[in-house]
């Protein structure tokens, strides 16, 4: 071969691998897939032993051990993977996680022991009055010991009761407590341990309360004088949680009243809770204000009849009452009574609070978007002072939570309380008595020792409703949202770096999800029912896997070879 074919030979094999490069071609190759397997570590207690034990049952696989990842379970998409957990240490469930999710639950050292099952408290609490924390606790070995339950705020108490345990193992204790500061807080909820407890990490969950300064609007409105409301109205407008409007019906054409004590469509937009006595004297026209009231504005109507009520307002009402008297007064829930209305039967969604021999007399009901309260117990005032307070205690309760249930600018997380650095969806509900055809919302969300950040809404799927996601933080996060129209409602977001949930519920959802992927679930000591599972998964054959071949850096070789070579010969000839 001359030394000028020579040449073109060289110069076309580097354009070759230069323009093979550039367009960078993609193969197919059919090659055994490792085998993998990750093991989430989700547990306070030693694993090591657990973990060997896996490793044993899966020889020639990679098992990678991993712990929570910013509160994320630490799976990869399609991978198999095995959660260690004691309940002690939550993680969020990725959705990309598809491969199965087995579970190995660590045991519980033997002995006495207490157990915090379940918290509930109100997650918005108003600052001038106690709050109430119900726990759920269960104990083992525990008889003739006490417990004492303690709510905490940064450190501080804020609130404690006592429990001395007897022959039951399950026990329901009220713990009281007291606001330090407005905003959003973190409640530490913990069962005192004692020496020679056989574990630590279930006495101890984490809630969040957003503590609000704002009252409660509340519109009392008697056709006529009524023993019933009036008195009602007195407990209210003796806690300074609640602003109470109201309007009585002395006689044709005078009233006493205050100037927003009114039934008209502005009036109802700005209460949240109407109480309404007297209620056979309401008009067809009031009746179709309530009901909008109720099923368009997301209100509360609460009815007190001291009579068998007739008229338009058995529109409201419904058929099935029935009026009762009694000898002596009868325990109606937490009330007295001896005149009540009752029911014959609940409807589906109704929520009984009080009864007399089976019937409903206190009845809540879903309707549209709000709810309506009938009590039948027609004089239960009379019996307010025998009680130790249970009638101040009810009516503030019920309608405290029904004023959170039914304010016109409402904000809604999916949880009151995140783990740090974890984003939380919210729910903002605009409710009115003519909704707007269309509204403009502005959202922003300050965190301790951050910028404030602009958050931005999406609309719900019905009118007046927006969701949107505050962004992950390490501190209380305070959330801020503004309509055109002036209206604003703000909500707080307590973050915690320990458990926001009881042991038990935690084991449950991871539980729940292995069941829901086809996972297997065990306790330590079964390793080899969650092992011998995946090993029969574990062998997936030949799959194809793209190279790129001109990616490797050899052919660097090849192309300056080339290129020197043509150079070295041109010289050779004496061309330049």
């Amino acid at each position: 071969m001359s030394r000028h074919w020579l040449r073109l030979v060289l110069r076309t094999t580097a354009i070759a691998i230069a323009m093979a490069g550039v367009i960078d071609p993609v193969m197919t190759v059919s090659r055994q897939a490792p085998r993998r397997v990750v093991l989430a570590r989700l547990a306070s207690a030693d694993t090591a032993a657990v973990e060997s034990a896996v490793r044993a049952g899966l020889p020639g696989v990679d098992v990678s051990i991993r712990s929570r990842v910013d509160g994320r379970l630490p799976c990869d998409p399609g991978v198999p993977c095995i959660v260690l957990a004691d309940g002690s240490i939550e993680a969020e469930i990725p959705s990309d996680v598809t491969g199965p999710l087995s579970v190995i639950e660590l045991a519980t050292p033997a002995g006495p022991n207490v157990e915090i099952r379940s918290v509930t408290a109100t997650s918005v609490q108003r600052a001038a009055g106690a709050g109430l924390v119900r726990v759920t606790m269960t104990g083992e070995g525990m008889q003739g010991r006490r417990t004492e339950v303690r709510v905490l705020d940064g450190g501080a108490l804020v609130g404690s009761a006592s429990h001395e345990w007897s022959a039951g193992s399950e026990a329901v204790v009220d713990v009281p407590w007291w606001a330090l500061a407005a905003g959003s807080r973190a409640l530490r909820v913990e069962a005192v341990p004692f020496d020679g407890e056989a574990t630590l990490i279930d006495n101890a969950v984490d809630v969040g309360v957003s503590i609000a300064l704002d009252a409660v609007p509340v519109l009392v409105f008697d056709t006529r004088p009524s023993w019933a409301s009036t008195f009602v109205r007195r407990v209210l407008e003796d806690d300074q949680r609640f602003r109470v409007e109201y309007r009585v019906g002395l006689a044709p054409g005078m009233d006493a009243a205050t100037p927003a004590g009114r039934l008209d469509p502005r009036s109802l937009d700005a209460a949240g809770v109407v109480v309404v006595g007297g209620p056979e004297g309401l008009s067809a026209r009031d009746v179709d204000l309530l009901e909008r009231f109720v099923r368009t504005r997301g209100g509360t109507l609460i009815l007190l009849p001291d009579r068998m009520p007739a008229g338009p307002v058995t529109r409201l009402l419904g058929r099935g009452w029935s009026e009762h008297l009694e000898a002596s007064p009868a325990a109606v829930g937490s009330l007295r009574a001896s005149e009540t209305l009752r029911l014959a039967e609940a409807g589906p969604g109704d929520v009984t609070l009080g009864g007399v021999n089976g019937r409903p007399v206190m009845v809540l009901s879903p309707r549209g978007n709000g709810r309506l309260v009938v009590s039948g117990a027609m004089d239960a005032w009379r019996y307010r002072d025998a009680d130790a307070g249970a009638f101040d205690g009810f009516w503030r309760s019920v309608v405290l939570e029904a004023g959170v249930l039914s304010a016109s600018l409402r904000l809604e997380f999916a949880q009151p309380i995140a783990a740090v650095a974890r984003p939380m969806p919210f729910v903002v509900r605009s409710q009115r008595m003519d909704p707007a055809a269309a509204e403009r919302v502005w959202a922003t969300v300050t965190c301790v020792a951050e910028a404030t950040q602009v958050v931005r809404l999406w609309p719900g799927g019905a009118p007046g409703v927006f969701t949107g996601v505050v962004p992950g933080g390490r501190e209380a996060c305070q959330l801020q949202v503004a309509l055109d129209d002036g209206s604003v409602v703000s909500g707080g977001l307590a973050v915690t770096a320990g458990a926001s949930d009881t042991v038990s519920a935690v084991l449950a959802r991871l539980v729940r999800a292995a069941h829901g992927s086809g996972g297997v679930v065990a306790r330590a000591g079964e390793e080899q029912a969650v092992t011998s599972a995946l090993a029969s998964g574990l062998d997936p054959g030949a799959a194809p896997i793209p190279i790129r071949p001109m990616q490797s850096p050899w052919w660097m070789f090849p192309f300056v070879t080339a290129l020197g070579a043509e150079w070295w010969l041109r010289r050779r000839s004496g061309l330049r």
